[in-house]
């Protein structure tokens, strides 16, 4: 059973995010999953995680929302996926295009 969500209330599951960090300064992303988004973002700031230590986040994009551990890590292993990147990098390429013309 999942654990029940601040506040001890069982009736609710705990949501878990998968998120996509963007630094357009370095043309780098990341994907990651977690079920307390302003923790894990702060975490990601301050270097406390290796692979974005060097990051300089420039936005932070929720990809997807999903009720349980298991399914959390799946769909983060398929936006990390080929196919998932695909898909990621033509959003990345959109949002390139808007950003330099606005």
């Amino acid at each position: 059973m999942a654990k029940p969500r601040r506040g001890g209330d069982a009736r609710f599951s705990m949501m878990y995010i998968i998120y996509w960090l963007i630094d357009f300064d370095n043309n780098k992303t990341y994907v990651g999953f977690t079920d307390d988004l302003k923790k894990r973002i702060a975490d990601h700031k301050y270097g406390k995680t290796k692979t974005t230590r060097k990051f300089k986040i420039s936005k932070v994009y929720i990809l997807e929302r999903v009720e349980t551990l298991e399914l959390a890590r799946k769909r983060e292993k398929y936006w990390k996926s080929a196919a998932g990147r695909r898909k990621l990098k033509e959003k990345f390429s959109k949002i390139m295009a808007l950003s330099s013309n606005g």
